[in-house]
């Protein structure tokens, strides 16, 4: 291995997610209550995702680098709420809400370029350390996610406004992350209305073999479209079938952190959503990663243009096998590529949990976006409709009382035929009382269409 990979070695292995199964006495204090700490919040004077999202390719042979072209919005339509995966040195089983160097590398690494698609919320979470233990649920896992539990809610009660909202995650924060979607979005019809998607991927997601909805959610479908929303980007990465004692991509072993028991291997699997596909792709990757974060947080700020890409490196699809599920990842193989396999040298041999986020960050990124649209111009659909069903309601209305009127006054016209004293006064109520019929028949027949317009409108808003 030559110095320059031994270094990015290295450096790549400090950027990106662990997820470490230690055998340590976990605390029993899930009931800790506390403030929100947050490491990314708009507005926020330290909000570590607002620093700079600008860089260059590091081109395919024979094409020229090119600038990212990341920019953020004015006025984000969403925002994304992000839970970072196993990074704390801290000793003991929890960590505290200390922002240590290891969160704020991988929080810059993994969340900060959403800020293009979005406002970005990251809690500071009393996540499982590098020595704790997350070979299944636990003390230390439930205090862990009751955290991560509590920054949501404040989120949702106190930053959300009515928003829609996109949840990011990787490994033991995709596993928190995929909770709070089973025990808060997944039941709750009105919270799912504004449930843009989920990027979870590292957490063994179980779905029903071969399908999209059921297994950990009832109603949250995995994604299986370019451009759906509400749904959920989840995968494992590997370069080869993972094996029969896979930590990811399978059911029957592995990482499970959920409070259930395993589904069964014989009827689910672990969710894989290829991101080189819903993101309209060719199944090429494109990874980004911040060059100036690779050691550590700068001593003396960034760069203005600290990020990269390396487009038509690596290929991903799919596969099923002997009970594995997972995103096989290979190199596209152009002919003179030198680049660096920046994957390969932070992975554990097959297994590219570790950097597998910052490998599809671009696609991810563009999966963002897509939802973000979808979601938008939803809404924009549903506002119309309401608008047309706020006019009709009121016609209605007014057509009601309309008739309600003409029924009024065709009761007043009997009694005065009842009472009329002459022929000709008679003659003349008798004439007002059968145009007053005609315009009751009228607005009944009117009222009835309006009924079912507003019917078929309501129906068709759900």
């Amino acid at each position: 291995m030559s110095t320059v990979q031994s270094c990015l070695r290295t450096a790549l292995a400090l950027v990106f997610a662990i997820v470490v199964v230690a055998f340590v006495p976990a605390a029993a204090d899930a009931g800790i209550k506390e403030d929100t700490t947050w490491i990314c919040k708009p507005g926020q004077a330290d909000d570590l995702c607002a620093g700079t999202i600008d860089g260059k390719s590091n081109p395919a042979p024979g094409e020229e680098s090119q600038p990212l072209g990341y920019t953020r919005p004015d006025d984000a339509p969403v925002d994304c709420f992000y839970l970072y995966p196993t990074q704390s040195e801290q000793e003991g089983p929890n960590a505290n809400l200390d922002k240590d160097p290891p969160i704020r590398r991988v929080v810059v690494q993994q969340a900060r370029m959403f800020s293009s698609v979005c406002d970005v919320y990251a809690p500071m979470y009393r996540q499982v350390t590098l020595q704790g233990r997350q070979d299944s649920h636990n003390d230390a896992v439930e205090t862990a996610y009751q955290s991560a539990k509590a920054a949501f809610e404040d989120y949702l009660a106190n930053y959300n406004d009515g928003r829609g909202f996109i949840m990011l995650g990787h490994s033991q924060g995709s596993a928190h992350t995929a909770r709070l979607i089973q025990e808060l979005v997944d039941t709750d019809p009105e919270l799912r209305e504004r449930f843009v998607g989920a990027i979870a991927p590292g957490a063994n997601i179980a779905v029903p073999i071969g399908e999209a909805v059921g297994g950990l959610f009832e109603n949250v479908p995995a994604c299986t479209e370019v451009g759906e929303y509400g749904c959920v980007i989840a995968f494992s990465t590997y370069s080869e079938f993972p094996g029969q004692q896979a930590a990811f991509s399978r059911l029957d072993n592995g990482y499970w952190i959920y409070p259930q028991e395993r589904f069964s291997a014989d009827s689910y699997e672990a969710a894989c959503t290829d991101p080189a596909r819903l993101d309209g792709g060719d199944g090429t990757l494109l990874p980004l990663v911040n060059f100036d974060y690779l050691t550590g947080v700068p001593k003396n700020g960034e760069t203005a243009a600290p990020w990269s890409s390396q487009p038509d490196y690596y290929q991903v699809e799919c596969k099923r096998q002997a009970g594995a599920h997972w995103l096989n990842i290979s190199k596209v193989g152009l002919p003179g590529d030198s680049r660096p396999d920046l994957g390969a040298l932070v992975a554990d041999g097959s297994n590219y949990h570790v950097p597998e986020v910052n490998l599809a960050e671009g696609n991810l990124l563009t999966i963002a976006q897509l939802q973000t649209d979808s979601y938008e111009k939803e809404q924009a659909r549903i506002a119309k409709l309401q608008k047309k069903l706020d006019k009709l309601e009121a016609k209605a209305d007014k057509t009601a009382k309309r008739r309600a009127a003409l029924d009024e006054k065709a009761a007043k016209l009997e009694q005065k035929i009842a009472k009329a004293d002459s022929a000709k006064a008679k003659k003349a109520a008798q004439k007002k009382l059968k145009q007053n019929r005609q315009d009751a028949k009228a607005a009944k027949k009117k009222l009835k269409k309006l009924k079912q317009k507003i019917k078929d409108i309501k129906a068709e808003l759900g």
